[in-house]
């Protein structure tokens, strides 16, 4: 059973993001939130540690260049305004999503959708995700995602809460298998990222970057067992404060090959979408988690 007051504090946090977003501009909320991401980049060492090996993979220069420094501090100032957009758009209307965004590849949505078979939403930590959940329910389509629990159980209550207002469910990661293909073979959409490591998470080898990495393999299964098209999604941030919504062509399973093999294909186009982005928008991969084998000495 929820905990009463756990629910009751993060009911009370998604009203006070919904007040002071109508006050509050987001150019303000950005400016506030650099030196806090600059203040978490220097007392998470951590997290700072695999976004360099990270970021030197993707740029092919050692973790101790200052241009992988530079933009690991990029993508930590960026993490820090996904974290504003997170408490701010919860009071957007659909006009100030609709004035802030320009869309690219809608129609492979429509394409996805029209097949009736459900759609598998995918993307990465990167950008603006609440922009680009915000778009994908404003067409009208309601999300089911996953999410590991979250400590204290307040926070967790929270982010339960404000994504429900947005109209998206989440669901607890651990055995969602079945509720998630009984969804989609209703017709409905399931989101997933893609770049979440692979402690736990049973995974496929793909290429990144030039050298062999691990993806989830949930995507590309649930494609397989269902016939739902996949379709890679993102918002990057531009400047002044507006977004670049993209959509790309939905990947399909091939009943030509075999199980395995078939998910392997769409887990390595899936990869090579990923990395396209990765490229576009430098620094704003949130890149806090290991995807590559450690490069040894």
């Amino acid at each position: 059973m929820p905990d009463a007051g756990s629910t009751a504090i993060a009911r009370f946090l998604t009203f006070l993001d919904r007040t002071t977003s109508r006050v509050i501009p987001l150019a303000v909320a950005n400016s506030v939130s650099l030196p806090v991401a600059d203040a978490v980049c220097a007392l998470m060492p951590g997290k700072r540690e695999i976004a360099l090996r990270n970021y030197a993979r993707v740029l092919g220069r050692s973790a101790d260049d200052p241009i992988v420094a530079r933009t690991v501090r990029e993508c930590f100032r960026h993490y820090g305004r996904y974290a504003a957009e997170i408490l701010h758009l919860q009071g957007w209307g659909t006009e100030d999503v609709l004035d802030r965004v320009d869309v690219d590849g809608a129609e492979y949505l429509d394409e996805a959708a029209a097949q009736g078979r459900g759609v598998i939403f995918v993307s990465g930590h990167m950008g603006s995700t609440e922009v680009a959940a915000s778009l994908v329910v404003l067409r009208g389509f309601r999300i089911t995602s996953v999410a590991e629990r979250l400590r204290p159980a307040w926070l967790m209550d929270y982010v339960v809460e404000s994504r429900r207002r947005m109209g998206i469910t989440l669901m607890p990661a651990t055995g969602a298998g079945v509720s998630l293909i009984r969804i989609l073979r209703k017709g409905g959409m399931v989101a997933l990222v893609v770049d979440a490591g692979v402690d736990g998470i049973a995974s496929v080898p793909v290429t990144l970057f030039g050298a062999e990495a691990s993806f989830p393999e949930g995507p590309a299964r649930l494609a397989r067992l269902t016939g739902a098209p996949i379709v890679f999604g993102m918002a990057g941030r531009l400047r002044g404060g507006r977004y670049a919504a993209h959509l790309c062509q939905p990947i399909t399973s091939n009943r030509e090959l075999s199980a395995d093999a078939d998910v392997a294909e769409m887990t390595q186009k899936i990869a090579t979408t990923f990395e396209s982005f990765v490229r576009r928008y430098p620094g704003q991969w949130y890149a806090f988690r290991d995807i590559w084998a450690p490069r040894p000495g």
